[in-house]
């Protein structure tokens, strides 16, 4: 499911995901995309429900299309949001933390709100260095 806030895209990734899943929630955000660019900078927050064990290809692709984003695009920054109850946040949040290093500047979250104001922050912020500001 994904829905819209001010500046913000939320995905909510629920259950087991596989590569088609992930194509199916990416459609829904991107078809999202052209509003939010017109609206001017905005942020994604990724809300990890259920479970963080994912294929290696899942990783692959999710850093390959915040790299390859258009050029055009007003995305400042990405959140995740993993709480301590999601499988394998113990042992997998590292990943996310440096999943999107070198590409956008991004964050790891145990709770909405405070990936919320850290998007703001974000969004509020002078962007100075590019794609890659704040990593």
């Amino acid at each position: 499911m994904v829905e819209i806030a001010p500046g913000m895209l939320i995905a909510h990734m629920h259950g087991d995901w596989n590569a088609e899943m992930r194509a199916l929630i990416a459609a829904q955000m991107k078809a999202q995309v052209p509003t939010l660019n017109a609206a001017g900078p905005w942020g994604i927050i990724n809300h990890m429900h259920d479970t963080l064990v994912y294929g290696p290809d899942i990783y692959a692709q999710t850093r390959a299309d915040y790299a390859n984003r258009p050029a055009g695009s007003r995305l400042r920054a990405v959140a995740f949001v993993i709480a301590p109850h999601v499988e394998g946040a113990s042992l997998l949040r590292s990943r996310f933390e440096n999943l999107l290093d070198g590409v956008i500047a991004s964050g790891v979250f145990a709770d909405s709100q405070s990936a919320k104001d850290w998007i703001q922050t974000q969004l509020h912020a002078p962007d100075t260095a590019g794609p890659d500001a704040g990593n």
